[in-house]
């Protein structure tokens, strides 16, 4: 009974951090800085890694941006956890540049999400039908679409061949001082 408890009291726990982040994102005030994509990708890849976590990167040439570190960390971490708790193994991370555009990129080989629900997926609660008997908010990838379109930016679903889901953020160059 104490673990059920336990186990509960730390759901309950994450779900009120994830919506004290969502409710957090639109007044955060921090300044942009120009930061390089790969080096928060590689610090938060390193931290999964630490922790045995098997994750591949595959970093393109990409010019630094004006972003806020912790709320692009926090949409990196919210897509590597869904992608690890959905896929499990052969998660990865790329980075490209191309069209006036840096995309970020994190692929799984889970169930995905089929393509009339991927909109819906990116408005705050919402889960899907099969997820429900598991923990979570439904609160994460909400918070991955606000931190996008903060830094000017969008996100995308999208299906991979074979099965499992692409989350792609997508971020404007026109504003990165090269």
């Amino acid at each position: 009974l104490r673990e059920g408890m336990v186990q509960d009291i730390e759901d309950i726990d994450a779900v009120i951090n994830q919506f004290l982040d969502f409710a957090r994102i639109t007044g955060e005030q921090s300044a942009a800085s120009e930061l390089d994509l790969n080096e928060l990708v590689n610090s938060v890849v390193d931290r999964y890694q630490r922790q045995g976590k098997s994750i591949a990167t595959r970093l393109g040439s990409v010019p630094r941006l004006p972003m806020k570190a912790l709320a692009i960390q926090r949409l990196l971490t919210n897509l590597l956890d869904n992608a690890l708790h959905h896929g499990g193994t052969g998660v990865e991370v790329e980075t490209a540049a191309a069209d006036g555009r840096v995309r970020l990129s994190v692929r799984d080989r889970g169930p995905g999400i089929p393509a009339a629900e991927a909109e819906r997926m990116l408005q705050p609660f919402t889960r899907l039908n099969e997820a429900r008997s598991t923990s979570g908010s439904g609160l994460g990838l909400a918070i991955v679409d606000r931190i996008a379109k903060m830094h000017g930016g969008n996100v995308s679903l999208l299906a991979r061949d074979g099965s499992g889901l692409e989350a792609r953020v997508e971020l404007p160059i026109t504003q990165a001082k090269n």
